[in-house]
């Protein structure tokens, strides 16, 4: 009798069948018992592994043994006229086949009849102030689905809600705001330890959803809420940790103490946190350098207030930024927080149009040099030195070094990866680009300027129609309002698919200055309204002078101007015009880009060999 023919005998095709059958109904039965009793992961994977081991030895017992009417007996030892496998081979078949009815009643019962209760997004909002009453509001989540969630998004994960503002003026909200800010800044610090970013926790702001929802949006197992009462130099701070896959407690405390106690307070939440959750911290994350700005309510208020315009966006919102920023240094001038935020907003407001540019770029830079004096473990000052060191010192490696720094410093940090996308695509590394952008998005996933980072990629690329089309839905998410920079980015990407008078369009809705300016004078040119782009260009040298240097550049490049865009490029690197960093990559000059000086002055940028 051949091999085949022999295991057939034997019923070991069966005895196996039914194994593997019987093992998955038990799965899925040990999965639903395991997660309502909160079970460790070990014991369901412990299980697992055993069904595994036990398979090969169903199978040689199965070969080895035989089912008679007085018991188990060795094979070799029972007569063959007198065997009962054929029997037994009907008995399992009939095992067999209940195992497949039942599999599939489970499949189809946990694809129609549980359909709305793992959907977690289909659960009814509730008020977040109880994670307890919101947990017996929903009872229709079953608790295996939260955990199964949870698991898959790694325990040491955590996202911080803005805390609510229960002081009975609104216009303090930018305090609160900044409270959670500061306690999200802290945990980013910790190594392995996975913190939503800034962006995607505040769109939730004001929300009444429940916290499983939020937590699965987040892709988060934990999330920190809490609510902030201001009133003269005191405050009460209410925070609580809650657990997603449950949505119950696992710590709550309330503070209530004098502004200048703040950052104790804050540490005091954060060291709660890893201490619920039982982290092991590698270095020493909370241990960091406590910043004097916190002894003084009014400095550390300016602050906050700087902070909220910062993350407005725009030059008018760097300006007002930088104005809160140096009234915090004024009454705390030991402050490394006040002095990075304020080269971040100087930096920035140089970049975008100052009405002194130069003296923007001083201001800045002594900002950097003051914060890193007073701490050289501040991520924020990091981040300021690595904005310098590629804006307007064109020194590529050592923005790479500061950026990494502060990644170093605050792993988690959403705004730091986009940063390092800046440089990688001003250096045209696009797919590196790419990649650390990828990364700011796991962890800010409703982040708009991590959109933004990766639309700027994809129209670099020359991928100009789904460049807009993510801009648009950008701009529709946010009600139709458009930030700074999104008309004129818009009008570039249809100017490049040849739609002109859509690029009008946009370039005419465009609120900063030298964006719209630039904008104009090339889509003019090209329609054939010379006169208009003409106007333009001489708008654009009579409001910004030689800060524009780079963009007269850009429209004379276009223009096919070849002698005129090359002298602007000169008068662009003699006064360290920004926009230098985008030459590379740049498609306003491909109409020039084998010139011989023009290829020097990449040299010279150090964005070629």
């Amino acid at each position: 009798m051949s091999l085949f023919a022999e295991l057939k005998q034997r019923n070991v095709f069966r005895v196996a069948i039914t194994y593997v059958l019987a093992s998955w109904v038990l799965l899925q039965i040990a999965d639903v018992v395991l997660g309502n009793i909160a079970a460790p992961d070990w014991v369901f994977k412990s299980l697992l592994l055993l069904l595994g081991l036990g398979f090969p030895f169903v199978l040689i017992f199965a070969w080895a043994f035989e089912l008679t009417p007085d018991g188990l007996k060795r094979e070799k030892e029972v007569d063959r006229s007198q065997s009962i496998t054929t029997e037994t081979g009907r008995k399992l078949n009939v095992i067999v086949i209940c195992l497949l009815v039942t599999l599939v009643a489970i499949l189809l019962a946990d694809r129609f009849l549980f359909k709305d209760s793992v959907e977690i997004s289909s659960v009814a909002a509730v008020e977040s102030v109880d994670a307890k009453t919101k947990a017996a509001a929903n009872p229709s989540v079953p608790k295996v689905t939260a955990k199964l969630v949870a698991n898959s998004m790694g325990q040491n994960s955590i996202a911080v809600l803005p805390f609510v503002n229960m002081s009975s003026d609104p216009e303090q909200d930018y305090f609160s705001d900044g409270i959670s800010e500061e306690l999200l800044n802290l945990l980013a610090k910790i190594p392995d330890f996975r913190v939503a970013g800034r962006t995607s926790s505040f769109a939730f702001k004001g929300k009444n959803e429940d916290l499983r929802q939020i937590g699965e949006s987040l892709g988060v197992a934990n999330i920190l809420e809490g609510s902030v009462r201001k009133g003269g130099d005191r405050v009460r701070i209410t925070a609580q940790l809650v657990k997603v896959d449950d949505g119950f407690h696992l710590w709550s405390e309330t503070y209530d103490r004098e502004l200048h106690d703040i950052f104790e307070v804050q540490d005091d939440i954060a060291g709660a946190v890893v201490s619920e959750l039982k982290l092991t911290l590698l270095g020493h994350a909370l241990d960091a350098q406590a910043d004097p700005l916190m002894q003084d309510p009014a400095a550390y208020d300016a602050y906050l207030k700087g902070l909220a315009f910062m993350n407005l966006g725009g030059p008018e919102n760097s300006a007002k930024a930088a104005i809160q920023y140096e009234e915090a240094v004024r009454l705390e001038s030991q402050s490394a927080l006040a002095w990075a935020g304020l080269a971040k907003a100087q930096i920035w407001f140089a970049a975008q149009g100052a009405d002194d540019i130069a003296a923007a770029k001083t201001d800045g830079r002594i900002a950097v040099d003051r914060a890193l004096a007073l701490n050289d473990q501040l991520p924020e000052a990091y981040m300021a030195k690595a904005l310098q060191q590629y804006m307007f010192d064109w020194d590529w490696q050592g923005a790479m070094r500061s950026i990494d720094q502060a990644l170093q410093l605050r792993p988690a940090d959403t705004q730091a990866r986009i940063v390092k996308s800046d440089i990688l695509e001003i250096l045209g590394h696009l797919d590196d680009a790419q990649q650390i952008i990828d990364e700011a998005e796991s962890l800010d996933p409703r982040n708009d300027n991590v959109i933004r980072k990766k639309v700027g990629i994809l129209q670099t690329a020359g991928r100009y129609r789904e460049a807009e089309t993510q801009r648009l839905n950008i701009i529709a998410k946010n009600s139709g309002v458009a930030l700074p920079f999104d008309n004129s980015s818009l009008g570039r990407a249809v100017f490049d698919q040849g739609r002109f008078d859509d690029a009008l369009t946009y370039f005419q809705a465009e609120p900063v200055g030298f964006a719209r300016l630039t904008g104009l004078a090339t889509v003019y040119h090209k329609l054939g309204r010379f006169d208009e782009a003409k106007a333009a260009q001489q708008e654009l040298l009579e409001t910004y002078g030689d800060a524009a240097s780079y963009q007269q550049a850009a429209i004379y490049a276009e223009w096919g101007a070849t002698d005129k865009a090359l002298a602007w490029l000169r008068k662009a690197y003699e006064v360290r015009d920004p926009g230098m960093n985008s030459l590379l990559t740049d498609n306003s000059f491909d109409t020039i880009r084998g010139n011989p000086e023009f290829k020097d002055m990449l040299r010279k940028l150090g964005l070629a060999d």
